[in-house]
């Protein structure tokens, strides 16, 4: 489907569903019935000879383009980062709608007790929210960050504050909309990603960071999972979204388990909170270093005779890959071994439903890149990283998070097949010893 056609039946969407567009940017007046309006201003403007798109804040000189409009016969300037979410051009208006805010009584269920690191972590968050200060939480893969969340939305949601949740994968928001539909039953909440649209007022959204373009000083509290996951780790572009769609006055509340540099010096000390433990009081898988050279042309022994003891134990394994094309080469060996045996990387046209058969037990073995390094949780599972030296540190320690989430098997295997050591390696393998060591003397774990 182009974008004029996307554009086209999410318009047919509003109409049939009577939406309200409060806070957002709209291209067309027609599109709302009774919220007012706040602003309009041309999408595009020219200040002091540099282009700035209003849409999302772009002011990248490169990512605007120059063509003659038959509408109003005049050249015009568009901006291209955006152009997914509407043309926002120079003879064209766009109209920011006003914000408005909702009460509820924010009431949400949890199955369990909080973790006493949970619950110092869930104090933090609530009172960051009520105060609209920024918070990070640099916690270990497996720690229940979703969870953590929930008392601080709920303070939110009965002030009135609207909130979004967002993570820069699809793969991501999906699972963390499960949970919090699951967790807060009588709330409206959005769920936004390419293709899929609100439905509800924007009260409550989780979603990708690209969909909060669609926004404009609308969200009192911005939570955002896995800060440090491509691509908002590389587009700084996207920061800006998340400031743009803000209120005045608004708590951002970031959530990762490898923040880098540049992420940690935003903070003072006092805005960080370190989580070392898992929620089920158990370590972390830490790393094994194997030699081992794996061939897009011929049998490794050592993959193959581990993969058929995974089968036997019953227990499933993700492959990851550095490289889509060597990765699709080596499974074309494998294939013939296993009959349960599957393959997904970012271009995979049939990703989503990969997945979803990986969540109802159809898939033993995955081969993967590093698209399922973050957002999926299986039980009795256990990882292979083949070429590891060619990975980063970040990425080693959230593909070694994927094992032993769960706490009825919260123990594993992280092979880490290579050609030689690495610094991020070794790096990624201390940083994890050295939160179990953290969580150990903190009594976290056992």
């Amino acid at each position: 489907m182009t974008t004029a056609q996307k554009a086209k039946a999410f318009c047919v969407f509003l109409l049939e569903v009577k939406m309200k567009l409060y806070g957002r940017i709209c291209h067309d007046l027609n599109n709302i019935t009774t919220e007012k309006l706040k602003a309009s201003k041309p999408g595009v403007s020219n200040v002091q000879g540099k282009y700035i798109c209003h849409q999302c804040g772009n002011i990248d000189q490169t990512l605007f383009f120059q063509y003659y409009c038959h509408h109003c016969n005049k050249e015009t300037t568009y901006c291209r980062y955006c152009v997914n979410f509407g043309k926002a051009q120079s003879c064209k208006d766009i109209y920011i709608i006003e914000s408005k805010r909702h009460q509820t009584d924010g009431k949400y269920r949890l199955d369990f007790e909080l973790s006493e690191q949970q619950r110092i972590a869930s104090e933090n968050i609530q009172r960051a929210v009520l105060k609209y200060e920024h918070l990070l939480l640099h916690a270990v893969t497996g720690a229940g960050k979703t969870e953590m969340i929930f008392a601080g939305i709920s303070a939110a949601r009965q002030k009135g504050d609207n909130i979004a949740v967002v993570s820069p994968r699809v793969d991501v928001v999906k699972e963390v909309y499960l949970r919090l539909t699951n967790a807060f039953k009588d709330e409206q909440i959005d769920l936004m990603y390419e293709g899929q649209f609100a439905q509800y007022n924007s009260t409550f959204v989780v979603a990708t960071v690209h969909q909060l373009m669609r926004y404009d000083g609308h969200f009192n509290v911005v939570i955002v999972d896995e800060v440090d996951a491509f691509p908002l780790e590389m587009d700084q572009q996207l920061m800006h979204t998340i400031q743009k769609a803000s209120a005045t006055s608004a708590s951002h509340i970031y959530l990762t388990a490898t923040p880098n540099k540049r992420l940690l010096s935003q903070f003072n000390h006092s805005q960080i909170i370190k989580l070392p433990a898992r929620y089920h009081g158990h370590p972390l898988p830490i790393p094994e270093f194997q030699f081992n050279t794996i061939k897009e042309t011929k049998l490794n022994p050592k993959l193959l005779k581990f993969l058929k003891q995974q089968i036997e134990n019953e227990r499933k394994t993700f492959v990851f890959f550095h490289d889509i094309r060597f990765m699709e080469k080596v499974f074309n060996i494998y294939r013939h071994y296993f009959s349960k045996i599957e393959y997904v990387s970012s271009i995979d046209s049939k990703r989503h439903e990969k997945v979803m058969r990986l969540r109802n037990n159809e898939i033993d073995i995955m081969f993967t890149t590093t698209i399922l390094e973050r957002g999926i949780t299986l039980e009795k599972l256990d990882v292979v990283i083949v070429n590891t030296e060619k990975f980063n540190s970040s990425a080693i320690i959230q593909i070694a998070g994927r094992v032993g989430r769960k706490i009825a098997y919260p123990n594993g295997k992280v092979l880490c097949y290579h050609e030689g050591l690495t610094k991020h390696m070794m790096h990624a393998k201390n940083e994890i010893v050295k939160m179990n060591r953290l969580a150990f003397q903190k009594g976290w774990i056992t």
